[in-house]
């Protein structure tokens, strides 16, 4: 009865997986999964960023997650002009259902008045993505007896295809604003702006709703060693709804250039969801960051609290190459 009910869960779970997006714990470091107006928006010229999730390993085979991407403000000295790349792979249940995702972001910023204190970030992603799955390790209610599970009967379902690529669009603005103490970031963003067909089985019209975020993040100033960057977010995808909010309290243990030491810790919410504990490290021009999502919805029976697991990793390059100093050259005779 026990294993007919993991079943169960993992069917209801994959069932979900068709019509819903990926997503990051730590979604404010996970940039171009939020909104692609926040290509570039950072301090320095490049960004690179790598995020791995893992979760649900105490009810099946856990779903996990990895993401690489990469970002340049003023690409090609274009002022302005930010341009990035995202890559994630995902891997979900028992029947290894896969997600490629490649996209390109793109986003421009608009500067209100002489300063930098108001701009506005407008953004673009154009994205392929590759799905395919495992119809071998799928299981179903047609292989319960009536009084036993038996894996050798057929599932009864009849697969139209297993794998499928199809194109998409996400677009999204952000709002800017620099003070001295403080700054924030608040933005909307649209992703499967084309809601493409994701059906695998025959008769099965599905498509992939589109996902709507409002998010608000930012950093304040407490004192000279403290500052806090908190944030939320809000995200819809048809019936579906997360609504995630926190803060990072970070010290400050080394404030000098080439020797900057943060270290941070964090509590956050997601809706009936999870409570979610976080924490880690600014090295330098590094940022590493592991969280850690504790289960309390109605599935906590057979998760026993555990959700998942989650780090994220991101380096800032300032400049490609120091600034060089001319100098005139004068010859010894003069």
């Amino acid at each position: 009865m026990k294993k007919g009910l993991i079943i169960a869960i993992v069917l209801l779970v994959f069932g979900n997986l068709q019509s819903q997006d990926i997503h990051f714990t730590q979604f404010l470091y996970s940039p171009f999964n939020l909104n692609p107006a926040l290509t570039g928006n950072f301090e320095g010229r490049y960004r690179l960023g790598a995020n791995y999730r893992q979760q649900w390993r105490s009810i099946t085979q856990p779903f996990q997650t990895t993401g690489l991407w990469a970002d340049s403000r003023d690409f090609m000295n274009l002022k302005n002009t930010n341009v990035g790349v995202n890559f994630y792979f995902d891997k979900a249940g028992t029947c290894d259902f896969n997600t490629l995702h490649i996209s390109v972001p793109l986003s421009y910023r608009l500067n209100v008045g002489q300063d930098s204190t108001h701009s506005f970030n407008l953004g673009i992603q154009p994205a392929f993505n590759y799905q395919s799955l495992n119809i071998d390790k799928l299981t179903s209610d047609a292989q319960w007896t009536g009084t036993r599970f038996d894996g050798s009967r057929p599932i009864n379902e009849n697969f139209q295809r297993t794998n499928k690529g199809y194109f998409d669009l996400a677009l999204g603005f952000t709002y800017n604003l620099e003070l001295p103490k403080m700054n924030f970031t608040t933005g909307f963003s649209v992703y499967n702006l084309f809601q493409p067909s994701t059906q695998f089985l025959l008769g099965d019209e599905k498509t992939l709703p589109r996902r709507y975020n409002f998010h608000v993040g930012g950093k304040i100033n407490i004192g000279q060693e403290w500052f806090a960057t908190p944030g939320i977010l809000y995200g819809r995808q048809a019936k579906f709804y997360e609504l995630v909010y926190g803060s990072e309290l970070n010290y400050i243990m080394n404030n000098t250039p080439y020797k900057y030491r943060v270290l941070f810790f964090g509590l956050w919410n997601r809706g009936k969801d999870a409570g979610i504990l976080n924490l880690g490290m600014h090295y330098n021009s590094w940022r590493v960051g592991l969280s850690y999502d504790i289960n309390y919805s109605s599935l906590k029976t057979s998760s026993n609290y555990k959700g998942g697991w989650e780090v994220s990793i991101i380096y800032i390059l300032r400049d490609l190459l120091p600034k060089r100093t001319n100098y005139k050259y004068c010859p010894d005779f003069i």
